[in-house]
């Protein structure tokens, strides 16, 4: 067994340089009685590696692990096939087949991260691919060509559907995290469609301030009224990301056109701050992409967003398909280490609510195990040696059972 250091810097290997995936598909065609065809398409989205530690599963025939079934076990192999560890993939809840009021399957709604986290991308359109000023990195709209077999539609979702997820989900899972987000709608001015969500969540369930509210992480575009973050407050929000993507202002310009024309740095900031103000220390987020921009003005980004009660979201730069960046290399897996670990330190320094128990247990609105993308919330959480793992619902184990034979006899 690997210790959690260990399996968190898999991770890290994982997300940086993928995993080949040939060789269990091999396995399961010719051992487990798969079809030929269901296997050879078979994509898995995450994997359970030990001492809840998951990651998404990026394919990568040029990687340096290897997914294999031995013995009716899937394990992870190195270049040498020696096994690293053993693993499991992350299975669906029990719920994901069901559907909305409107009769809409819940996987054209939501995608599930982990085992506590709903991401829902309402919206899959954005005006700056049109107006050829998209995020360099991004491939939300050319996604839909790119992966058409995946649980990615063209249609929106309503508030309506949104919100017959989250109830649905919490009749399974004590305290679920919902991330939503869109892309950028031709009409950017006010909120839009943000508020109708919020309006709908606000009447279904407890939110801003009840320890019992649904956790929703809002993460979108600050609009050009300030006065918008407020709006956002009031109507009932948990939490709220304004993201910069890349900090250093010459590669924001050059890396995010839109959002520099549009909205523009100095609001983008302005925003962040304004939100502190309403939401609270630990409820506003803004994400930076680890190997966008150099190590040196990613860091500074992290020390300038905890100086003002902003966590700061690292995630590892993975090339995508669709976007002005496809085909590039991320950073090495050393670098991308090694940033992750300082940046931990400064937001546990500087944030020490993040590294504790009651954060994590009652006020985050992201569950740090089930957060795929990152090692940040992993490391974070390992090095201050929290171990009450997915421990918003671990507490409640007994009671999620009972839960969940009650919805079922309902059903």
């Amino acid at each position: 067994m690997i210790t959690r250091q260990e399996a968190i810097y898999l991770k890290c290997d994982l997300l940086v340089n993928g995993v080949r995936l040939t060789e269990m598909r091999m396995d399961l065609f010719s051992g487990h009685g798969w079809d030929e065809n269901r296997a050879k398409a078979f994509l898995p989205a995450e994997i359970q590696l030990p001492n809840e530690v998951h990651a998404q599963i990026r394919e990568n025939r040029e990687a340096n692990f290897r997914l294999r079934i031995i013995e009716n076990i899937l394990v992870v192999q190195d270049r040498t096939n020696n096994i690293v560890c053993s693993c499991n993939f992350v299975s669906l809840p029990i719920f994901a087949d069901s559907t909305s009021a409107d009769d809409t399957p819940f996987d054209k709604i939501v995608v599930y991260n982990g085992t506590c986290n709903l991401n829902f991308t309402w919206n899959y359109f954005c005006d700056y691919f049109r107006t050829k000023q998209e995020c360099r990195f991004c491939n939300l709209t050319p996604a839909q060509d790119f992966y058409p077999e995946e649980n990615i539609s063209n249609a929106r979702k309503t508030a309506g559907q949104l919100a017959d997820v989250v109830e649905t989900a919490r009749k399974y899972i004590r305290d679920p995290k919902s991330i939503m987000t869109r892309g950028t709608p031709p009409q950017k001015q006010g909120l839009g469609e943000v508020a109708h969500i919020l309006e709908e969540l606000r009447v279904r369930f407890a939110l801003n301030g009840a320890r019992e509210s649904a956790k929703v992480l809002m993460t979108i575009s600050p609009t050009k009224h300030i006065a918008d973050v407020k709006q956002l407050y009031d109507s009932g929000l948990h939490s709220v990301a304004f993201n910069f993507e890349v900090f250093d202002r010459g590669y924001w310009k050059a890396i995010v056109p839109g959002k520099d024309s549009f909205i523009g740095r100095d609001l983008w900031e302005e925003s962040l701050i304004e939100a502190v103000k309403y939401f609270g220390t630990g409820r506003v987020f803004s994400a930076i992409i680890a190997g966008l921009e150099p190590r040196e003005t990613l860091i500074k980004g992290v020390h300038w967003c905890c100086d003002r009660g902003i966590i700061p979201i690292i995630v590892p730069f993975s090339p995508e398909t669709g976007s002005q960046f496809e085909g590039f290399r991320p950073p090495t897996l050393q670098w991308m280490s090694d940033v992750h670990l300082e940046a931990a330190d400064i937001i546990s320094s500087k944030l020490p609510l993040i590294g504790t128990e009651q954060y994590w247990s009652d006020e985050a609105p992201i569950c740090a195990e089930c957060f795929t993308g990152g090692i940040l919330f992993d490391v974070i959480k390992a090095n201050a040696g929290l171990t009450h793992y997915h421990g918003h619902n671990a507490a409640h184990e007994l009671d999620d059972t009972k839960r969940i034979e009650e919805a079922a006899t309902a059903s």
